[in-house]
């Protein structure tokens, strides 16, 4: 298991001074990816992740990822499990990422950034969710499933649709193409 440990930015920070859900999921799949690297699977696509977060940190407090690779699925699949805990050891959060590595990958390598990639469809989606702000503050739970590769500069619309109060469904295409679907629950 590998640790590491990120300083809480005022850029990473909301309105309410607590990290955004964006940034934390950036953070996350920073050091999923940075362990890939250096178990030498350069060149992964993120295929799919899951976030639990029960308490986002403030402004200049720390969090501190923890990534255990999970079980391999014919080195094609590759899964990370994370946790999240405070600077004081107290956990605040949970994820499972999913990596793909296909023979393409090999030749061309990722798209963008995958923790870039993430961050650009939550701050959509939470930029067409009503109430967002208030519900970033709750519990959470993010389902995100990524379908086809996006570049740095592809432009692309999102959609959403609420199924009741606490459950969000959202959609990212470009073109015909869906780039991402997502579930967002709260608490």
């Amino acid at each position: 298991m590998k640790a590491f440990e990120y300083s809480i930015g005022q850029d990473a920070t909301a309105v309410d001074g607590r990290v955004t859900v964006a940034s934390l999921c950036g953070y996350i799949l920073n050091a999923t990816h940075r362990t890939m690297i250096e178990e030498g699977y350069g060149m992964c696509l993120l295929s799919r992740c899951s976030f639990e977060i029960d308490e986002r940190p403030k402004c200049d407090e720390t969090v501190n990822i923890m990534v255990d690779s999970g079980l391999n699925n014919i080195v094609t699949i590759l899964n990370r499990n994370v946790s999240l805990t405070d600077s004081e050891g107290n956990e605040i959060g949970r994820g499972k990422i999913e990596w793909i590595l296909p023979k393409a990958a090999q030749k061309d390598g990722i798209a963008e950034n995958p923790s870039r990639l993430a961050r650009r469809f939550i701050n959509k989606f939470r930029a067409i969710m009503p109430d967002a702000e208030s519900a970033m503050g709750l519990q959470l739970r993010i389902d995100m499933d990524f379908r086809e590769k996006a570049s740095e500069r592809q432009d692309f619309s999102v959609a959403f649709k609420k199924i009741c109060d606490s459950r969000f469904f959202f959609l990212a295409r470009s073109g015909s193409d869906t780039l991402c679907r997502a579930m967002l629950q709260t608490a």
